[in-house]
């Protein structure tokens, strides 16, 4: 009778036993705190944090200040897609494995590396071309490079307009300004067709300052031919010199 009330007993412990191990586990929750912190300092950051729980397909949502981790509860065992941003640091992304069946209480800190400042990069300023000609003195020729005609020709190209504007307007704000438009040739080819052509081409550029609101009485023009060359005539390049357009400044 008594070895089978002993048998009895070991049956009913082993039943309790395997009844035990077969019923499920309660899950334990985990409270998940998380900070940033310095990668080289360690000091704390205020971090923003967006946490992806991928099992619970679950988003979380928060921000720590120094002394005040991001908390949030966990139910059961997941895998944590971490990305954590602040101010002036780069943005950083972990993913970790936290289990719900070891420990209740998860604490996670996130080392966040300074961002490099970006390079101040100056935008070079193109001097704006002036608008008038400057530093008039009576006598004082000036050269207009930039006014062009057909070859041999007084025909008055279009890319001369803007330097002849700039000096409409250096007539216009300067008031008691009057000018000679003297024009000059090398000594290639007839003298007579070289004078004929150089004031041609002066008068033409008279004329286009008339049209612009220029008085008369303030224009004066005249050809000099090749009279008043500008270099000697011993090259094409002193050549190129003294085929040239001038004003004169005469009272200012």
């Amino acid at each position: 009778m008594r070895s089978v009330l002993i048998l009895a007993f070991l049956f009913c412990l082993s039943w309790s036993c395997s009844l035990a191990q077969s019923l499920p586990k309660k899950p334990i929750k985990t409270v998940f705190s998380i900070k940033a912190v310095d990668d080289k300092t360690s000091a704390e950051l205020p971090a923003q944090f967006r946490i992806d729980a991928q099992t619970a397909r679950k988003r979380y949502a928060g921000q720590s200040q120094p002394g005040k981790p991001y908390v949030f509860v966990l139910e059961r065992t997941d895998t944590l897609n971490v990305i954590a941003t602040t101010k002036g640091y780069y943005e950083t992304e972990e993913v970790m494995v936290v289990s719900c069946d070891t420990c209740a209480d998860y604490e996670y800190v996130v080392r966040l590396e300074k961002a490099e400042p970006a390079p101040v990069v100056v935008e070079k300023k193109e001097p704006k071309p002036d608008t008038v000609f400057r530093n008039l003195q009576v006598n004082q020729a000036f050269r207009l490079d930039n006014v062009y005609f057909d070859q041999s020709s007084y025909i008055l190209r279009p890319e001369s307009y803007p330097q002849l504007d700039k000096l409409v307007k250096t007539l216009v704000t300067t008031p008691k300004l009057v000018v000679e438009i003297a024009g000059h040739t090398d000594n290639v080819g007839d003298r007579r067709l070289n004078q004929l052509l150089s004031e041609n081409r002066a008068k033409v550029i008279t004329n286009y300052l008339i049209r612009s609101g220029i008085a008369e009485n303030r224009l004066q023009h005249r050809g000099y031919g090749d009279s008043r060359p500008a270099a000697p005539n011993d090259s094409e390049e002193n050549k190129k010199k003294n085929r040239r357009v001038e004003f004169v400044v005469l009272a200012i």
